[in-house]
């Protein structure tokens, strides 16, 4: 392997980390903040505007009329994949557990409301900053055994309205229904104080984690004009500082995506015309969907029903509720076959060790087993680049000056000998998609959430962290890594050139800064890699001074 393929591999590495790192993951910067210009109107294409407005918004006073309720009621409600108590408080869910891992998505202890509220505005104010629907006490009533109803009659602006919320669950789906339902009251037409209505879910999704980690913090998502978004609080280096995003188009579904878990509303019959998301530091990552509404008549009634998925990032289980929301499992398409592959080998494997540590060990030895004859083909190339090596040498002081006349004399070389450069290479190039794959599995599965190993690695989808010293992470993975990389490289190197050996030299430096903040999984995969190879190399070096003697 000669120094440019070295430095190929070292590069795409580098690159590949820095936009897992400071793109796609922990600190994906903002985009461009934007503003909705005639939310109001029915989108007729898929086009999305980014017009700005100076409309002034109508703040809708809303008062209670009546209700019976004086005190907050409770009521639970349970099938065979959710369990969830209700309150009458606000007609929201203030616990929600996922039974297939008994796992509770309610998390209060932060900044953010928590719980989940799906609630209705009818100004961009109430969706920042909340109405007096949040505190009123709603009428309550149990329906069915699936079937929950709140109601509370209004003023909105002066005008009389009913307004309902029926939350409908059932048996054996990753999903439940929510409907709204708007009645006129009153003697007079309701006009709708800016001719739209603002639906949306939670503000935050758990399960409860250390958030101030770069792998656990909350995105709000959403489909508009066909296309999966995704924002982060708190920007990125391009970020313009805007605090509250606003577009319009036609939008499909909006929600919420926590490291393992997602939340979505997805309308029925109908899409929404623009999204808004609250990307303040201090509040939570609550994402609307536009509605138009304009008026209703007397005695007249608008119905709005969104299916509500709640559950893993899985594409089948997402598909299964709507085709629309696939995509939200955010998992490139390239590495989902391998990392599905990947997962599946360690389930398997842990049903019979029963930890996932001891299974990434049985993993990387099987993945070795499979990749041997590969290995050996690698080291029977670079054994005879090294015997080249001299050959090398002299063509290149001869050639001086004349790098074309000196790569084709090269390549003639290679060829006579039967040698290709590239194949040193091909062990870790076929490696690096596993790599991606568990990758992909240590952030997004939970079955690997607090999956803990031996000694102090308590957690495999997170750094093995034994000491934090002024908000820097002391890990002993990584080191340990950089070690078996070294001598690994050392081993291998043999009589390889000065220059070339320097560059292999700077790989264990490059993987330290790479590795140091990576789920300690991934670290331990790779470690075992290098111990499994340092082993090989020396039988291999065993075997040759046997020969030479």
């Amino acid at each position: 392997m000669d120094k440019k393929s070295i430095l190929a591999i070292v590069l795409s590495l580098i690159v590949w980390i820095l936009w897992m790192n400071f793109v796609e993951q922990p600190v994906q910067q903002k985009k461009e903040s934007t503003v909705i210009k005639e939310v109001n109107r029915k989108p007729e294409t898929e086009k999305r505007e980014k017009i700005a407005f100076n409309r002034p918004e109508r703040k809708s006073k809303i008062t209670l009329i009546s209700s019976n309720n004086k005190i907050e009621k409770k009521i639970e409600m349970s099938t065979e994949q959710f369990k969830a108590r209700f309150s009458n408080k606000g007609a929201i869910i203030e616990s929600f557990k996922w039974r297939e891992r008994d796992i509770e998505l309610i998390v209060t202890n932060t900044n953010a409301k928590g719980f989940f509220d799906f609630p209705i505005h009818m100004s961009e104010e109430e969706f920042i900053w909340g109405s007096n629907l949040d505190k009123t006490l709603w009428n309550c009533k149990k329906i069915s055994n699936n079937v929950i109803s709140f109601s509370s009659r209004l003023s909105i602006s002066g005008r009389p309205i009913k307004i309902e919320k029926i939350y409908t669950f059932y048996s054996n789906t990753h999903y439940f229904r929510i409907e709204y339902r708007l009645t006129n009251i009153g003697n007079r037409d309701f006009i709708f104080p800016n001719g739209y209505l603002l639906f949306s879910p939670a503000d935050f999704l758990g399960p409860d984690m250390d958030f101030d980690n770069q792998y656990n913090h909350i995105n709000s998502i959403y489909n508009l004009g066909g296309d999966f978004e995704k924002e982060t609080k708190g920007g990125g280096f391009f970020s313009n500082g805007e605090s509250i995003k606003k577009e319009n188009g036609v939008t499909r579904w909006v929600g919420l995506m926590s490291r393992y878990f997602l939340l979505l509303m997805i309308p029925e019959k109908f899409d929404g015309t623009g999204i808004i998301c609250d990307l303040q530091e201090n509040s939570g990552s609550r994402t609307g969907i536009y509605i138009p509404a304009d008026l209703i008549e007397v005695g007249g009634k608008i119905r709005k029903s969104f299916k509500v998925y709640v559950g893993i990032k899985d594409k089948e289980r997402l598909a299964a509720v709507d085709s629309s929301i696939s995509d939200a499992a955010d998992i490139s398409k390239w590495i989902e076959p391998i990392r599905d592959f990947v997962l599946w080998c360690l389930l398997k494997i842990n049903i019979l060790m029963g930890n996932y540590g001891w299974s990434l060990v049985i993993f990387s030895i099987l993945s070795k087993l499979v990749l041997f004859p590969l290995t050996m083909k690698s080291t029977e190339s670079m054994k005879k680049m090294q015997e080249l090596s001299p050959i090398i040498s002299e063509l290149r002081e001869k050639y001086k000056g004349k790098p074309e006349i000196l790569n084709k004399k090269i390549m003639e070389i290679y060829k006579k000998n039967k040698v290709n450069p590239m194949s040193g290479c091909l062990p870790l190039l076929l490696q690096l998609p596993f790599f991606f794959a568990l990758y992909s599995a240590l952030i997004n599965s939970v079955d690997l959430w607090r999956a803990p190993f031996i000694l102090w690695i308590m957690d495999l989808s997170m750094p093995d962290t034994v000491y934090t010293f002024n908000n820097f992470n002391i890990n002993i993975l990584p080191i340990f890594m950089t070690l078996t990389t070294f001598i690994q490289q050392k081993l291998s190197s043999g009589s390889t050139m000065g220059q070339q050996q320097k560059i292999m030299m700077l790989m264990p430096l490059v993987f330290i800064v790479i590795f140091w903040n990576m789920p300690s999984g991934l670290v331990l995969y790779w470690t075992l890699q290098n111990l499994l190879q340092i082993l090989h190399q020396v039988y291999i070096n065993k075997k040759e001074d046997e020969v030479t003697v």
